[in-house]
């Protein structure tokens, strides 16, 4: 029990005199692990946002899912003029400067207006004619579904996605659908239902056929079973 004390006691000391420079490296360690560290590859597009967006008000952020070779297609519809577009976009899973995205943005009148190839990047456009603008990614680098971030301020209506442009007519079609597929699958019902009454019909016919055929047989058969039995008897009695 004495030895005991002593080893508690000598633990006790050693961790009392412990390094207090060490323990605070370590915490100076920990806060460094703490904070992003942000990849090189995007200073560009940092250094551009400093210059350029330093008074940016995001209205909306969006992440955008495009597949492999594959084009994902969003509106803006600006329906006061002029306009001050203004927005950003970064693919955040880029590993390199060469993991581009391409971005357009396209006017009413199909004329491209802002175009690069780039895995982020700041637009400032002056839009002086109303209607709906496409903002379009087309992913042909990255073999996978990437997502960038697109932050928009237009002062206008939020963005729309293609499936929202005509959601009432898209609703119509499938009511339309809808109803010719029933009227399909009713017409089919109607048909299988037909050919079934046809065949058990023919059925009945042939079953009803059958029974008065075996019917006669077995009438026939019963018959000559008693004249051959007579006949029979007959020989018998005469010997």
């Amino acid at each position: 029990m004495k030895y005991y004390l002593i080893l508690i006691f000598l633990i006790l000391y050693i961790n009392c005199q412990a390094d207090p420079n060490q323990q605070n490296d370590e915490n100076i360690s920990d806060e460094d692990d703490d904070e992003e560290v942000i990849n090189p590859i995007f200073q560009d597009f940092i250094n551009d946002w400093d210059q350029k967006m330093q008074d940016f008000d995001i209205q909306y952020t969006h992440l955008i899912p495009v597949k492999y070779k594959s084009h994902a297609e969003y509106y803006e519809n600006i329906t006061k003029v002029p306009c001050a577009f203004v927005g950003a976009f970064i693919l955040e899973e880029a590993t390199s400067k060469s993991d581009v995205i391409d971005f357009k943005i396209i006017a009413p009148n199909r004329t491209v207006i802002y175009q690069v190839s780039s895995i982020g990047s700041v637009f400032q456009l002056n839009l002086t004619d109303k209607g709906l603008y496409t903002i379009e990614f087309h992913n042909r680098v990255l073999n996978k579904e990437v997502r960038p971030s697109l932050m928009v301020n237009s002062g206008q209506n939020t963005i729309l996605e293609k499936e929202n442009l005509s959601k009432t007519e898209k609703k119509l079609d499938s009511i339309v659908t809808f109803l010719k597929k029933y009227e399909q699958d009713t017409k089919l019902a109607k048909g299988f239902k037909r050919i079934g009454n046809e065949e058990l019909s023919k059925t009945n016919k042939y079953f009803f056929a059958f029974s008065v055929i075996e019917t006669i047989v077995l009438i026939g058969v019963s018959i000559w079973q008693y004249f051959y039995l007579k006949h029979l008897f007959e020989i018998k009695g005469s010997l």
